[in-house]
């Protein structure tokens, strides 16, 4: 391997570093520990259509219609975002997977297999918002939601489960069987607990690949994530073939 490509291919690494670090919760702006409010930038997630693009901004028209500016410069990590599913879940997979329904009643509207590098990113539990996948489809981008980041401890046939209109992220690494046809349920371990999360086999799976800046285009899907204080985006997730990014 060339020292050429060899940089380049550490760049692309980083570059999706940064965007599945984008995936991680933060401390909501109204937390009730000073401390941590105080010293955790607050956090914006754009998701929606590529509509123009300049030598410093992606111009995106959200899925609620509104037009919103995401700056981007030498520090924003680019990833694409391409098809999966369940038969590629192995054990010891990390994953991530947004849900809806209460804490004791998870079900998954999508699910996100993690490359080994970001194993244990964003570990926990913490708020999230109205994932990609639910927002493109109509359902709104309002709502109240969590993330939990974690290892799957075990795989399981499963037919059954209730969903609301409250959503979870769950973020995981496979250690149990194979997945089975129908759906199926995850017992995911985060550091402090553990969450069991339904998988419906409609849903949609994704894994992340590493990119550069010059694969943007207008009419693409998009998931940013912009941190306050930056000059530019932290990251942006880009779905290859028309796929738009679900989490």
């Amino acid at each position: 391997m060339t020292n050429t490509t060899r940089i380049l291919k550490l760049a692309l690494l980083s570059g999706m570093i940064a965007v599945l670090g984008g995936c991680g919760g933060t401390q909501p702006a109204d937390s009730n520990s000073s401390a941590t409010a105080s010293t955790t930038p607050a956090v914006t997630r754009v998701r929606g259509v590529v509509e123009a693009i300049d030598a410093k901004a992606l111009t995106v028209r959200t899925y609620d219609g509104q037009s919103v500016s995401v700056p981007v410069d030498a520090t924003t990590g680019f990833a694409w975002v391409v098809n999966s599913s369940l038969s590629e879940l192995k054990n010891g997979d990390f994953i991530g997977t947004a849900t809806t329904g209460p804490d004791d009643a998870l079900r998954a509207v999508e699910l996100v297999i993690f490359p080994e590098a970001m194993r244990g990113t964003g570990e926990g539990h913490y708020p999230w918002d109205v994932p990609g996948v639910v927002a493109s489809a109509g359902g709104g981008t309002n709502g109240s939601s969590s993330m939990t980041n974690g290892t799957v401890d075990q795989q399981s046939a499963m037919t059954n489960g209730t969903v609301d209109q409250q959503s979870t992220m769950t973020n995981g690494t496979v250690t149990g069987g194979a997945a089975a046809p129908g759906e199926t349920k995850l017992t995911i371990s985060y550091k402090g607990g553990k969450a069991q999360v339904v998988v419906p086999a409609n849903i949609p799976v994704v894994r992340f690949e590493p990119t550069t800046r010059a694969v943007l285009a207008k009419g693409q899907r998009v998931f940013a994530v912009m941190t306050a204080g930056k000059e530019g985006a932290k990251s942006v997730a880009i779905g290859k073939d028309g796929i738009t990014p679900p989490m």
